[in-house]
């Protein structure tokens, strides 16, 4: 085993999104020593700071935007939407500690959006109360108050710093290893490591995550022994790919528009049962962005990814859709829509982007969003691995099948907090470990690499995500699962003893595509298991649900069968 430079500290926050951000600030409040290790920038990187819709959703049950609302109903929709893998001890505190992440983030600059003498309210996917408020620019101002905060504080952080992998000893993790900006060595060894890596949606050629979200979170905690859970569901969408990237707001499709492929033919009738309308559809998909099996509006999705994967996709990868047929007066008169209230904000995020929605195409796919599944908490954040905690997207527990538009930032905020006092408090009751064997694994990982070969990184992740968007994005079948469990194998194979990576920032994505190559592996088997269409996972070859099917697949990488379904609460 090689000398390589030591740090300690009593807390490692990997990440600095809006649950790394919280919990640096809980474990600092609760007078840990905290150190922060970033991929790339601080403040500046990650699925928070990275705007992909005109305004961001943060939902709370405070009757702002309809006075019968409250945690009660709040918690039926979270329930509901979840479908029976959602952990309801976790549910319990989101809707009863919503209020209050909202007023923190207050307290520290952020600004909700108000109408008249109250707070902007919407209503947002899979709810049935108007209770997401409203972020201008997405969730930007989260990330920029609360690094601020951290800053002011004096929180050591260590920039572009990639964490391989775990330090682990008798089911405990004491630590990380790294590799530093030169690409050398650095070992963190912690008294508690809180995850939040964000997810893996880079796995997919299209996609709304910025280009460091990499699954490096649930590869690290899966080769540590961590349990996982609810990794087949995860949000896909209807996103705008041309002329920018955007997520399109499901409030639009009350305005009805066209959607024509690469010849201009319209194309969502051909994936369509007979007897249902467009318009049908459309009033269904009005509810939610994510693609869901659960409902009507799936044909959307459906549509345009069958007409992407048979070839009627423009050279950008997409279909156009335009609003040249709408009457937006009669649309916008009709207060029963979101689209009333949200229509102004949109319209100038678009116009400002170079498209003018009254008279100009767009070309929309379905697009990789964020992970519902991800390690399984417990009501602090803490993992079946002792020592390590999880928040926000690399967390399981608070979403199941799907997840209500507006509950991320929220979740990331409310788990973020708890995580970071929690593994304060752990950190006051324990010592530091000495892990020489836990080092000694990560150096073999490491050494895996060949480094030297015929392929490029680049060259690797391109057909990983070509392959993951055909087989794993909307459809789904045993066919094409096996298919890609099959291919990533081989990519794996490739990627380890025949790929070119000279440089410290080429090794790094290579250990980045080979934590993707595991998550899909993971999403994958997750999926073939699930013989059943739930929420966000559709099997074609399975469209129905089942109900003995109601409870989460925990993945175990201890257990002999590798995976095994059970209620979150009953573990």
């Amino acid at each position: 085993m090689k000398n390589h430079r030591t740090i300690e500290t009593d807390v490692l926050v990997v990440g600095s999104g809006g649950a790394a951000l919280r919990a640096i600030l809980a474990a600092s409040d609760a007078g840990a020593d905290v150190l922060v290790l970033v991929k790339s920038a601080f403040s500046k990187s990650g699925a928070t700071f990275h705007s992909v819709a005109e305004v961001g959703a943060f939902n709370v049950p405070d009757g702002a935007g309809d006075s019968t609302d409250n945690p009660e109903v709040f918690r039926g929709d979270i329930l509901s939407a979840a479908q029976g893998v959602a952990d309801s001890r976790l549910v319990d505190v989101l809707v009863n500690e919503a209020e209050s992440a909202l007023h923190f983030l207050e307290k520290y600059g952020v600004h909700f959006e108000r109408q008249d003498d109250n707070y902007l309210a919407f209503r947002a996917c899979f709810s049935s109360k108007p209770r997401s408020h409203v972020i201008k620019d997405h969730f930007k101002p989260i990330v920029k108050a609360l690094g601020q905060e951290a800053s002011r504080r004096g929180i050591k952080v260590i920039d572009k710093t990639m964490v391989v992998g775990l330090l682990t000893l008798e089911n405990t993790c004491h630590g990380v290893f790294a590799l530093d900006e030169k690409g050398e060595p650095v070992i963190v060894r912690a008294k508690s490591v809180i995850m939040t890596t964000g997810g893996a949606s880079q796995l997919f050629a299209t996609n709304l995550y910025p280009s460091d979200i990499t699954g490096d979170g649930y590869a690290m905690a899966w080769r540590a022994g961590a349990q996982l859970a609810n990794m087949e569901f995860m949000q896909a969408g209807v996103s705008i790919i041309d002329p920018f990237i955007n997520l399109f707001g499901n409030y639009l499709w009350a305005a009805s528009p066209s959607l024509t492929d690469r010849d201009g033919q319209p194309f969502l009738t051909d994936y369509m049962p007979s007897g249902l309308s467009v318009g049908e559809v459309y009033a269904e998909k009005e509810r939610h962005f994510p693609f869901s099996s659960s409902d009507i509006s799936r044909f959307v999705e459906v549509s345009i990814q069958n007409a992407v994967n048979e070839g009627r996709a423009t050279d950008k990868g997409g279909v156009y859709l335009d609003f040249l047929g709408t009457d937006f007066e009669t649309v916008l008169n009709d207060k029963s829509h979101s689209i009333s209230r949200m229509w102004p904000l949109t319209y100038d995020w678009y116009k400002e982007r170079g498209a003018d929605l009254y008279k100009d195409a767009v070309q929309v796919t379905c697009s990789a969003h964020a992970i519902n599944g991800g390690l399984r908490i417990g009501l602090d954040g803490d993992c079946s691995l002792q020592g390590l905690f999880a928040a926000g997207e690399t967390a399981a527990g608070p979403h199941g099948a799907d997840r209500l538009g507006g509950n991320m930032a929220m979740t990331c905020q409310v788990f973020g907090a708890r995580a970071g006092k929690a593994a304060a408090a752990r950190a006051k009751k324990i010592s530091l470990a000495e892990v020489p064997k836990a080092i000694a694994e990560q150096e073999e990982y490491l050494a895996g690499f060949r480094r030297t070969g015929a392929h490029t990184g680049a060259e690797v992740r391109a057909r990983l995500q070509m392959t993951a968007n055909r087989n794993l994005l909307v459809i789904r079948d045993e066919a094409g699962l096996r298919a890609l469990l099959n291919e990533l194998d081989n990519l794996q194979d490739i990627l380890k003893t025949d790929t070119d990576a000279p440089t410290r920032d080429a090794f790094v994505h290579l250990i980045e595509t080979d934590n993707l190559i595991e998550c899909g592996r993971m999403m994958a088997r997750a999926a073939l298991n699930r013989k059943e269409s739930r929420g966000s996972h559709y099997r074609k070859d399975a469209p129905a649900s089942e109900t003995k099917l109601a409870l989460s697949q925990i993945i175990d990488r201890n257990d002999p069968t590798g995976s095994f379904f059970a209620r979150l609460e009953t573990l």
